[in-house]
Order: C-alpha cells, then sequence, then structure tokens
C-alpha cells in the first residue's frame, strides 16, 4: 500500500511539472540557435564572388569574340564558295569544301575545349569561394552562439523560417573578411 502512495506522489509531481509550465530540456538546448545560409546567394552577392565571376565572364565573353569571328570567316568563305562554285574546277571546289570543313571542325573541337576549360575553371573558383565562406560563416556562427548553421540546397532543408535565414549576414561576414578581396 505505501508503494501505491509513493507512486501516486511522483505521478502527481510529474503532472504538476508538466501542467506548470516547466520545461525540461536542458538549459543549452532551450537558447540553442539555429541558422540557415544560402551559399549560391553568398557566392554570388558577396563583393569578391561578383568580382571573380565578373572577370570569368569578362575571359568568356573575349573567347567567344574569337569564336564569332572564326566562325565569320568560315561563313565568308561557304559564301564566296558558293558565289564561285560554278567557275571552279572540280578539284578545285573540292579542295575548298575541304578547307571549310576542317577550318569548321577545328572551330567545333576549339569551342567544345574551351567549353570545358571554362566548366573547371568556374568549378574550381567556386569551390575556393565556398571553402572561404564555409570558414566565415563558422567564425560568425561561433561569434554569434549558433548551434548549427546548415546550407539550404545542400542541407535538404524543405522549408525554413526566415528568421533563421543568415545568408545577408554570411554575406556581410564573408566580404568583412581581410583575404576575401583576393584571387
Amino acid at each position: 500500500m505505501k508503494m501505491r502512495g509513493f507512486a501516486t506522489r511522483i505521478l502527481l509531481l510529474g503532472l504538476a511539472v508538466i501542467f506548470s509550465g516547466v520545461d525540461a530540456r536542458p538549459v543549452e538546448a532551450q537558447a540553442a540557435k539555429i541558422g540557415l545560409v544560402d551559399l549560391q546567394r553568398v557566392v554570388v552577392e558577396s563583393k569578391k564572388g561578383q568580382s571573380v565571376l565578373a572577370k570569368l565572364k569578362a575571359e568568356r565573353a573575349a573567347k567567344q569574340k574569337e569564336i564569332d569571328g572564326e566562325d565569320g570567316k568560315i561563313r565568308k568563305m561557304e559564301t564566296d564558295l558558293a558565289k564561285q562554285a560554278s567557275v571552279l574546277s572540280e578539284a578545285a571546289r573540292k579542295e575548298r569544301e575541304k578547307g571549310i570543313r576542317e577550318r569548321a571542325l577545328a572551330l567545333r573541337r576549339k569551342v567544345e575545349d574551351l567549353n570545358r576549360e571554362f566548366a573547371e575553371r568556374e568549378r574550381e573558383i567556386r569551390s575556393h569561394l565556398i571553402r572561404e565562406i564555409a570558414e566565415a560563416v563558422a567564425a560568425y556562427g561561433k561569434e554569434n552562439g549558433f548551434l548549427l548553421i546548415m546550407e539550404v540546397r545542400a542541407g535538404g532543408v524543405m522549408y525554413g523560417s526566415p528568421t533563421a535565414d543568415v545568408t545577408k549576414e554570411a554575406i556581410a561576414a564573408y566580404d568583412a573578411r581581410k583575404d576575401s578581396g583576393k584571387k
């Protein structure tokens, strides 16, 4: 009978704790700050990210201008051949067609090589930027008492409160780093 009274007191005490609003979680868990950051936005909106990506874009535009010039020359060669086809001998016409095909093939290979080269360089640049940004975000999180900061895209976050989004703060923290203006 004594056991039943003790069990009743424990049950009543547990119910009192639950209904009194006392939180049974550890104090540290109650104050845990969790943040979300969009690394892609930081790369695109940060000063260094914009600078580096603009340089890459300018290099690509210069190469594209070079390619367009070569493409124009090939088209002119084709137009000239079409105009002169009736006066050229069969051997001369075939020789010019072969020259045009070879030049077009060389241009196509050059375009493919440049596309691969620029894709690889962009991956390397983004990878480097993301490593630097991760360091800045980690320092920001530590300084501001965050328990966890997750990347929204790679982290598989399907919903996050707008108040948890620290992307703007991450951009500011990255831009404020001494080495973020280099590369």
